[in-house]
């Protein structure tokens, strides 16, 4: 499933945590984590909720604790800094 600025769960960039009003605590980290944005306003939308009823479509921010935290995939390299040519 895609966030609002079309990226995937799990792969946002520090631009799209940028336009929330407050940082989202562990949710920042989150492989769940979506960001619905419109030109006014950013909010920061939890995907476990979709099909986990214990979960809040929008949890007050920041989140501290979670029980259903998992760990976002790590981005992939952007290039070799250390290439010689």
């Amino acid at each position: 499933m895609k966030d609002a600025s079309g990226k995937r769960r799990g792969q946002l960039d520090s631009t799209a945590l940028d336009r929330l009003p407050l940082h989202p605590g562990m949710c920042a980290e989150c492989r769940f984590l979506e960001i619905q944005a419109s030109k006014r306003s950013a909010f920061a939308r939890c995907g476990r909720s979709d099909f986990d009823d214990r979960f809040r479509r929008y949890p007050p921010l920041p989140v501290y604790r979670c029980a259903g935290f998992e760990q976002a995939a790590a981005p992939p390299p952007q290039g070799d800094p250390q290439r010689s040519e």
